[in-house]
């Protein structure tokens, strides 16, 4: 019976140590789980954020080139589209797209075309303050008189402080249905056979 304080004071002082083991055991979580960074969201891959490439030249890329005639150059190209298939007597839409190379303080625009087409609207075009780089589209409404292949002649002429520079393209539209060129008929003779073509050969007599 002596001893009974004593094993209580002994049970109390084992109590609150292991109260005190435990409190530090969960202390020292709570201190490494709060030191632990949060995750974050998975951050998307640049390919899927990124918007689809654009081709090279743009939404003129499927356009054709015209072709450069003269020999003056200056430093502007041309695109062009024939948005619908032409067809005789009925108005036709060429989208001619201009892409200067150099800037200049404006860029006048001239269409002509040859007999049998009629330029409807679009014959002349001005742009002010052109930058290079920059796409200028002037549409062109023409009419031809028939079936054929036809051109329009196109006068772009660069106009700055320092120089006037121009460039002239021609830009083919083909209208209705043409028919391809035939072969020419082979050569006969007076039965009517065909006439076959051998290579030469050099003929004589030998030296006696």
């Amino acid at each position: 019976m002596k001893f009974e304080p004593s094993l209580r004071v002994l049970h109390r002082t084992l109590a609150v140590f292991a109260l005190a083991a435990l409190l530090v055991a969960c202390g020292g979580g709570e201190e490494q789980h709060a030191a632990a960074p949060a995750k974050k969201p998975a951050d998307k891959p640049a390919a899927a954020a990124a918007k689809a490439p654009v081709p090279a030249d743009g939404p003129d890329s499927l356009k054709a080139n015209a072709v450069v005639t003269g020999k003056t150059s200056a430093a502007v190209d041309l695109k062009f589209d024939v948005l619908s298939k032409p067809e005789p007597g009925q108005e036709f839409q060429v989208e001619l797209v201009f892409l200067p190379r150099a800037a200049a303080d404006q860029l006048d625009v001239e269409v002509t075309a040859i007999p049998g087409v009629a330029i409807v609207s679009g014959a002349t075009a001005r742009f002010e303050n052109v930058t290079a780089g920059e796409r200028y589209p002037a549409p062109v409404v023409a009419r031809a008189e028939g079936p054929g292949l036809y051109y329009l002649g196109v006068s772009a002429r660069m106009v700055s402080k320092v120089q006037s520079e121009a460039r002239t393209f021609s830009v083919p539209v083909v209208v209705g249905a043409v028919a391809a060129a035939e072969k020419p008929a082979p050569a006969t003779d007076a039965a009517g056979q065909a006439v076959e073509s051998l290579p030469a050969a050099e003929t004589g007599r030998e030296a006696q």
